[in-house]
Order: structure tokens, then C-alpha cells, then sequence
């Protein structure tokens, strides 16, 4: 799909006048970005002390860097619209906002690390390479940065994956297989339930902050990844996902029911994720007093 202006949509700067629903909307859009930045970098940074060697861990430890300053970034833009940064983290505390279904799992294994990243980053750096050709400039161009250091985590991901099936044993090999299987279908979750008959109804579509269909962003994320885990030797099952003689993926539709309760705070490490934030708003609390200058 074109950008916003080429597709005759009015863009958009902090300063200038703009309709109430499209600063909201993108108010909300850097608020969730934000939040799942944040909380989301928590399943990686469990594996800081259980990385199997001192190098592997410099890369996770930079990746870990990367995501909490996407979150920083996303957050400014949040606030410069109105919602106060320590807000964004209170209302997931207070249920009032959530996180995507894959940061309600944690990695069981080293072996899984490597396939789940791979399948989580080129789905985001999809998803931030759609949401560039928005009509909030400000948010594109954070996601431009965003975007780019991304595809930092996609090679890391990339290499860990094939270190493991080229220098693994059988084991570990069966690992990855297993990793592939169980995190294919919860990213295919997270790029949003079917609405290819609904998109054009979607408001945010109207306005020009959702340039691309949740459908349609999906096919497109297999057409890339798919071929990617088959080079590297992955067993993809027809049963999952297979292409059709027309190019159209069919696969294996999420368990919607399941990924609104995950999301709701049903998943494995909901709880866990929730307390760790919690804990950390605490701990900080006095730095955050004084910094504001209230004793």
C-alpha cells in the first residue's frame, strides 16, 4: 500500500492542527508500542545469566539495550501527545491496557530462543515498515529508527538459530524444530485477528495510522519467513501453513478464544511479567520522587 500522502491523506507534525481522532489514535498507537517494548524485552532479559557463552550474551545484552530504548522512544512520542510515560506502565498494572499474546511466554530452552526470535522480529519489522506510511510523522519516523535496529535482533536471531542446527546435536536440533512449531502459531496470533472483510469499516484504517490489513500483513510475513526456516533446514508441516498454487498461504487459524484469554493475563508468565514490573516502579520510586523534584 502507498504511503499516507500518496494515497491522498493529509499528514500530520506535533504542532499542527489535526482532527481529535487522529491524535488519539496515535496517541494510543506509541502508548501500546510503548508498553509492549518495555514489558516485552522481559522474556529476553531472563536469558542474560543462562546464555551459553560470554559472547552470545554481549549480543543478548545489546538486544536487551535496543528494545528498552525502543520503549523510550515510543514513549516520547506517547507524551508528547499527552499520556505521562510512568502512566503507560500504571494503567498495565491497573488492567486498564494489555500486552500482545507473545510476552505472556517465556523461552523453556536455549535451543527455542533462536526460531521464536526469528518468527517475533520479521514480524515486527513488518508491522513498523507498515505503520511508517502512517499520517503521524513524528511516530513514523520513530519506527523508521526503530525499524532499523531491529533488523540488528533478526540477523542475531538468524545466526542463533543456524549455530544451533549446524553445530547442535540431535537434541538440540528436535529443540528447534519444537520452537518453530509451538512460536509459529502465537506470532501468526499476534498480527491480529482475520479482517480482511472488516478493514475498510476499521477507523484507524479511515484516517490512515493502520495503513495494512492484519490479513494482509500475515500473508506477506509468510511469504518472507516460511522460505527463510526452510533454508535452514526447519520441517515446516502443510499441516501448519502451506502455499497455495495461486501464492495465498493457508495455515493453521489461532485459537482466538485462547489468545484473549492469554492476552487478558491467562498466558504461562502473566503474572510473573506483571510482578517483575511492579516491582521495578517500587524499587525506583524515591529516584522518580526526586527527579520530579517532590520529596
Amino acid at each position: 500500500m502507498p504511503t499516507a500522502a500518496a494515497a491522498g491523506l493529509r499528514c500530520y507534525e506535533l504542532w499542527d492542527p489535526m482532527p481529535d481522532e487522529v491524535r488519539e489514535g496515535a496517541r494510543r498507537f506509541a502508548t501500546v508500542q510503548a508498553l509492549n517494548e518495555l514489558v516485552g524485552v522481559l522474556p529476553f532479559a531472563e536469558w542474560l545469566d543462562r546464555a551459553p557463552s560470554y559472547t552470545r550474551r554481549q549480543m543478548l545484552m545489546a538486544k536487551v539495550q535496543d528494545e528498552v530504548g525502543h520503549g523510550h522512544v515510543a514513549a516520547r512520542v506517547a507524551e508528547d501527545l499527552g499520556m505521562p510515560r510512568e502512566r503507560i506502565l500504571l494503567d498495565y498494572l491497573e488492567g486498564r491496557s494489555k500486552v500482545h499474546n507473545i510476552f505472556h511466554y517465556s523461552f523453556a530452552s536455549w535451543e527455542e530462543f533462536g526460531p521464536g526470535l526469528l518468527l517475533m522480529n520479521s514480524a515486527a519489522i513488518l508491522q513498523f515498515r507498515s505503520l511508517t506510511k502512517g499520517v503521524y510523522l513524528p511516530y513514523a519516523r520513530a519506527l523508521r529508527k526503530i525499524e532499523r535496529e531491529e533488523s540488528f535482533h533478526y540477523q542475531h536471531a538468524l545466526d542463533l538459530t543456524h549455530e544451533v542446527l549446524t553445530h547442535g546435536d540431535a537434541d538440540q536440533r528436535r529443540r528447534v524444530q519444537e520452537g518453530f512449531e509451538m512460536w509459529l502459531p502465537r506470532v501468526l496470533a499476534y498480527l491480529g485477528p482475520p479482517d480482511t472483510e472488516t478493514l475498510h469499516a476499521n477507523r484507524m484504517y479511515q484516517i490512515g495510522l493502520k495503513p495494512d490489513g492484519n490479513d494482509e500483513l500475515r500473508q506477506a510475513w509468510l511469504s518472507k519467513i516460511i522460505p527463510v526456516f526452510r533454508k535452514l533446514g526447519v520441517h515446516v508441516d502443510p499441516a501448519m501453513v502451506r502455499q497455495m498454487p495461486s501464492g495465498e498461504w493457508e495455515f493453521a487459524m489461532p485459537d482466538w478464544a485462547e489468545v484473549k484469554k492469554v492476552v487478558a493475563g491467562g498466558g504461562p508468565a502473566s503474572q510473573r511479567r506483571l510482578d517483575w514490573v511492579r516491582g521495578a516502579l517500587d524499587r525506583n520510586a524515591r529516584y522518580r520522587r526526586a527527579l520530579r523534584g517532590v520529596a
